[in-house]
């Protein structure tokens, strides 16, 4: 014979009696900062709609996995020359954030500009976000201190105005919803 429960359940079905209901509720939400602030200045304010709000500084985006873009900016960016690019890839951050496909990535210019970024941009052109230009950091004066930076040399298609007006510059938050 089983013992029953105070409530007169046995001692198993009481427990799933009480353990049933939690299932429904959301799990807590314990994810690792993808770039942990070290207190300087926030340069990225990261917004995902599954987790806590995350503020990156400069140091923190730059001890994430580098990618350079060698390229030339269509001229209407006012940006002449070829220059080499270091940052990180959109797409890679994206991704360590949780997201996916499923996703609708937007970027945010100090001047409250935003763009969309569609998800077959990361797969097909691996944008990165780039705080250097030619060794340099990117102040704001020269569209910093983050760039959205499209291999336009790699992609004559990227050349439409489309993705000209996609290369956000002074960007501030990334929003995955």
């Amino acid at each position: 014979m089983m013992p029953r429960s105070p409530a007169g359940l046995p001692g198993a079905a009481l427990a799933l009696f009480v353990a049933l209901p939690s299932l429904w509720l959301p799990l807590p939400s314990h994810a690792n900062p993808v770039c942990p602030a070290s207190g300087e200045r926030t340069v990225l304010h990261v917004h995902i709609t599954t987790q806590p709000a995350q503020a990156c500084d400069m140091q923190a985006l730059e001890r994430l996995s580098p990618r350079e873009i060698a390229t030339t900016l269509p001229q209407a960016l006012g940006m002449p020359g070829k220059s080499r690019w270091r940052g990180v890839s959109l797409r890679q951050l994206v991704e360590q954030l949780g997201g996916n496909e499923q996703h609708q990535i937007e970027l945010t210019a100090l001047n409250d500009y935003s763009v969309r970024i569609p998800w077959s941009d990361l797969v097909e052109y691996d944008p990165i976000l780039a705080y250097r230009r030619d060794q340099q950091p990117i102040g704001i004066r020269d569209k910093g201190p983050l760039i959205l930076i499209y291999p336009f040399d790699r992609h004559p298609r990227l050349q439409k105005q489309d993705y000209v007006n996609r290369t956000i510059w002074q960007v501030n938050v990334l929003s995955v919803r």
